[in-house]
């Protein structure tokens, strides 16, 4: 009995210690096993596309709180509102972000918009400033067209974009250019312009800081001049690179009183185009830039109406976002 006792012991102990070297084995395994890099999670707002930019009196309007507009938080945008009459306590959609100064007016509200757009650390794809009042749509089928418009960004990347509203048609000015010219002709649902109504503006993030902050040196005379503005930094810097649809455009629901006077003088355009030379690769501060720069002083909107700038083709998708790509082309 005795005997069986002590090989029991003995087997026992012999487990234990094959056991405790298994043990140290495998603690020293996990001490020299080479650390893996795993990825991080990525945060939810690294993959968020675009900034909504928008000024109105308190709350956001109901025709922009719909789930077709931009009211699901679930979807690839933020909304930062500048409310300049009333401060709005609501917090029911917790993609929109709230500011209130009642100092603003149209052109210092968006720059406001801007300043905090450029100091959040959040990698947007596009900065889209536009008026309370819009509805964005597909004049096809009359439907609202928000995620058309998102798309057609996401799949083109142009520098800029604009959309027409209902009253307008720059579009079909320029292809009726493009007829009248005889110059490059497409079929395209899209084109390559020069002027651009403010109410939905969207700018490629490797584009905004070259053409905003907006110009508010004649606020006092017109609301139309900040406008004018970035319309001319946009042709000298970026020709050919910003995009009107033809089909995809935007409604407005309402006309607020502002200043509105529409002689704007040689002196107006020599300050739209003041500094382009800081903001800029050297490349752009040329005899090139600088042709544009005079037609526009001289010739006003007549510059505007006829600039062959109407007569580059419309971009390819995700054609390199480079300031004056085309500068010297078709001059």
């Amino acid at each position: 009995f005795d005997l069986n006792m002590m090989k029991n012991v003995s087997v026992i102990k012999t487990a234990i210690q094959i056991l405790v070297v298994c043990v140290f084995a495998s603690c020293l395994f996990l001490v020299y096993l080479p650390v893996r890099n795993e990825p991080k999670p990525i945060p939810i707002y690294q993959t968020t596309s675009f900034l909504y930019l928008i000024q109105t009196e308190g709350c956001l309007p109901p025709n922009l709180t719909t789930k077709e507009a931009l009211g699901n938080g679930n979807l690839d945008f933020h909304v930062l509102v500048l409310s300049y009459v009333n401060s709005c306590d609501d917090r029911s959609l917790s993609h929109v972000e709230y500011i209130f100064d009642a100092s603003t007016t149209w052109t210092t509200g968006r720059n406001l918009l801007f300043t905090i757009a450029m100091e959040r650390n959040i990698p947007y794809l596009y900065y889209i400033f536009m008026d309370d009042d819009a509805t964005v749509v597909d004049i096809r089928t009359n439907a609202v067209a928000w995620r058309v418009f998102e798309g057609f960004l996401q799949s083109m990347e142009p520098a800029v974009m604009a959309l027409d509203v209902l009253a307008q048609d720059y579009s079909e000015e320029v292809i009726q250019f493009h007829k009248v010219k005889r110059c490059f002709m497409n079929e395209l649902e899209y084109v390559s312009g020069l002027w651009y109504d403010a109410m939905v503006n969207a700018f490629h993030y490797k584009a905004v800081k070259h053409l905003l902050p907006y110009n508010s040196v004649f606020d006092n005379q017109t609301w139309w001049a900040s406008q004018m503005g970035v319309i001319i930094r946009t042709e000298i810097l970026f020709r050919g690179q910003l995009v009107l649809h033809r089909y995809i455009r935007c409604r407005g629901s309402q006309h607020r009183p502002y200043p509105r006077d529409f002689a704007f003088t040689p002196n107006m355009f020599r300050q739209f185009t003041k500094g382009l030379d800081v903001h800029v690769a050297p490349r752009c501060v040329s005899k090139c830039a600088q042709f544009m720069i005079d037609l526009w002083i001289k010739l006003g909107h007549g510059h505007g109406r006829n600039s062959s700038t109407l007569c580059l083709p419309a971009p390819h998708p995700h054609d390199p976002i480079e300031p004056c790509r085309y500068q010297c082309s078709l001059l």
